[in-house]
């Protein structure tokens, strides 16, 4: 018997491992509550070893989930369906089961490549070039921001990680998907590659958990380009280590608040059906974190 109670599931969930911190409870349970929806959201920290059994009480009781690190890949391959970013980037991070004539069919989305354009776009004002971009980071979540970079017809994306034979994995994925885009993977620690295509890119997008950030921020240094966006999906109450220096280098700086906040929205209007109240989402992430991030 495992340690999930199927009476005690909530409507709505984020799952993970092991899922120390996570905003959206209270964010998603604020749009619920503004729209009188009688559902309630909870944080589950499910290991990995206990994906399936959850995977399956979930799918008898449950209107979906959200998913977070390390489980975007596993569950994508749970799914019956999945929509074009899931497909594209192998990761899903929200679920839906639908229910239909006694039988269930499992829908997976990704919502983080939506949001992660959405909040580009929001904070530069779409007026930026879309010609290179850097990933730090090659997990679920990496695959769905490549994704959303090479859906902008970039020129090149570099994936860069210190499990190199992850990233080129990855890449080698990505190049099955979309055309006319320069694929490479990189290892963290041959810094000169690295360096140059930092140098040379438009956009950096950083996956990496806050633990992990000393590894990569000698990367932001020598940013000429001032119209250079980096984005940080690692978020908190406070800017992080990355976020932090990027923003003394002059980047024009996206906090993963905002990404969270533009995911969250679309993973919303999925659960749901109905329009997601954006500002009182936002209102919720300020109370929490200040409005530093936006």
């Amino acid at each position: 018997m495992g340690k999930f109670d199927i009476k005690n599931l909530p409507e709505l969930a984020v799952i993970g491992w092991p899922l120390l911190k996570t905003f959206s409870p209270p964010m998603q349970n604020a749009a619920l509550k503004e729209l009188n929806i009688p559902w309630r959201y909870e944080a589950i920290p499910v290991p990995q070893e206990e994906l399936k059994e959850f995977f399956h009480l979930a799918s008898q009781k449950m209107v979906g989930f959200n998913v977070t690190m390390p489980h975007k890949g596993d569950v994508y391959l749970m799914c019956d369906e999945v929509d074009d970013f899931a497909q594209k980037s192998s990761s899903v991070n929200t679920v839906v089961f639908e229910r239909k004539d006694g039988k269930t069919v499992i829908k997976g989305y990704n919502t983080d490549a939506p949001g992660l354009l959405k909040s580009l776009s929001e904070r530069a004002k779409g007026e930026f070039k879309k010609d290179i971009a850097v990933i730090f980071g090659a997990g679920g979540a990496a695959a769905g921001c490549a994704a959303a970079l090479a859906s902008w017809k970039m020129k090149k994306i570099a994936v860069v990680n210190r499990n190199v034979e992850k990233a080129k994995k990855m890449v080698d994925d990505l190049k099955t998907k979309f055309d006319g885009i320069e694929f490479s993977a990189l290892y963290v620690k041959d810094k000169k590659e690295v360096f140059d295509i930092v140098k040379e890119s438009n956009i950096v997008v950083s996956c990496i958990p806050e633990e992990g950030a000393a590894l990569y921020q000698e990367f932001l240094e020598g940013n000429e380009n001032k119209e250079k966006i980096f984005c940080d999906l690692s978020y908190g109450e406070r800017p992080g280590r990355l976020f932090k220096r990027a923003a003394e280098k002059g980047f024009i700086g996206v906090s993963g608040i905002e990404v969270l906040l533009w995911q969250g929205v679309f993973a919303f209007e999925i659960f749901t059906g109905e329009k997601a109240p954006a500002d009182v989402m936002r209102k919720v992430l300020e109370s929490i974190a200040g409005s530093w991030w936006f």
